[in-house]
């Protein structure tokens, strides 16, 4: 007996500890409107910049350790569900992916603060940091 009510109590445990679900579909879409942080130090600095516009496109820039040459992308964004998909449509030579390729991410946890997403090829986790819409790091 004590065994099964030891095993009930850490279910129910578990069950409060899983976030409520966030948001789907247009509120999700909308919750990433606006300019986010690549950073490697907790959004201390920014290494790579990616802002979402309520029109349905994106911008991407930044610098890499490994290559001088600021790199840039932009395309359309498209959510459905908690999946977030982009399309790029223009590149710099040093953006990872190329015109026409398509990567799909999903979103694992948004709030006011940060936005946290799931690769879906690797399972890796990325926390992204949400700046001013004023600050215009892309030229």
């Amino acid at each position: 007996m004590r065994r099964a009510m030891l095993a009930a109590a850490l279910v129910l445990a578990g069950c409060t500890a899983v976030p409520p679900p966030g948001p789907r579909g247009d509120a999700l879409h909308r919750a990433l409107h606006g300019l986010w942080c690549n950073s490697n130090d907790g959004g201390r600095s920014c290494w790579a910049w990616d802002e979402f516009s309520a029109d349905g496109r994106f911008r991407a820039c930044g610098r890499t350790d490994d290559d001088p040459r600021p790199f840039r992308g932009e395309g359309r964004v498209e959510v459905s569900g908690r999946r977030m998909c982009y399309t790029v449509d223009a590149a710099s030579e040093n953006f990872w992916l190329r015109p026409g390729q398509r990567y799909c991410t999903d979103i694992v946890a948004i709030d006011a603060q940060t936005h946290r997403y799931r690769d879906i090829d690797t399972g890796a986790e990325f926390t992204l940091f949400r700046r001013d819409n004023r600050a215009v790091p892309c030229p």
